[in-house]
């Protein structure tokens, strides 16, 4: 860092999702469907899951139904991840 500059203040990851718009969030929410679709549920990290449920949070708190609904996981999703 030069002399002079300050470093920005942490942001929690909710004060991060807040200050998305729209367009961001709905990016991140299917991210983050994709993400869940290709690890099997043992390889996701419990931060992985609470981020997830926050963007699910964010998503519907903005009124974003179909980008909530697009990040939970299907049946049919789930019965692959069981066939495998």
């Amino acid at each position: 860092m030069r002399p002079g500059q300050s470093v920005p203040p942490l942001e929690t990851w909710t004060g991060h999702l807040t200050s998305l718009d729209d367009s961001q969030l709905t990016e991140l929410a299917g991210d983050y469907c994709w993400l869940m679709e290709k690890n099997r549920p043992e390889d996701q990290r419990s931060e992985f899951q609470k981020r997830r449920e926050a963007i699910l949070a964010e998503c519907e708190r903005r009124g974003l139904k179909e980008a909530a609904s697009n990040c939970h996981p299907t049946a049919a999703s789930i019965d692959e991840k069981e066939e495998s």
